[in-house]
């Protein structure tokens, strides 16, 4: 059996859109969240509400002997995926922001979430400047490393 012309277009085109689809795949595969096998939604979350105050176990929040490294210890529930810290800064101010990949939905079980220790690093020193957190506006509190006395905290 011969196929007709119009078969052979009809196979072209079905074979170019599995090739389209494949490739989006492999280009997704390749996206720096390619680390995170679920779907997930991108939610940016306040510092002060993730942070462990009341938990002495944690370090909170504490600026390297470097200047420019902030690290801080913060919860996550089971459905995010490891939260990142993103820093902003400006000449008066950092502003601290959690990004977090919530992948919970209908069907997914959520595990115990965690503690997570997250680390950004400044551009600059952070010298003077006061540290805040990008949703609320307040201050967040931290220390420096090498006991310095933070000056904005």
């Amino acid at each position: 059996m011969e196929l007709t012309r119009r078969d052979k277009r009809w196979i072209a085109v079905v074979g170019l859109i599995g090739v389209g689809v494949a490739g989006c795949y492999a280009w997704a595969d390749h996206s720096e969240d390619s680390a995170y096998p679920l779907p997930f939604k991108r939610r940016d979350a306040s510092v002060l509400v993730r942070l462990q105050l009341a938990d002495p176990s944690t370090k909170n929040t504490v600026v390297e002997a470097d200047d420019r490294t902030i690290t801080m210890e913060v919860a996550w529930s089971g459905c995010d995926y490891k939260p990142d810290l993103v820093a902003g800064e400006w000449a008066d101010k950092v502003t601290l922001l959690l990004r977090r990949r919530d992948a919970s939905g209908p069907d997914i079980g959520c595990e115990d979430g965690g503690i997570a220790r997250v680390t950004a690093v400044l551009r600059h020193p952070l010298g003077s400047r006061p540290v805040t957190d990008a949703l609320t506006g307040r201050p967040v509190p931290y220390t420096h490393a090498q006991g310095r006395p933070a000056a904005g905290g």
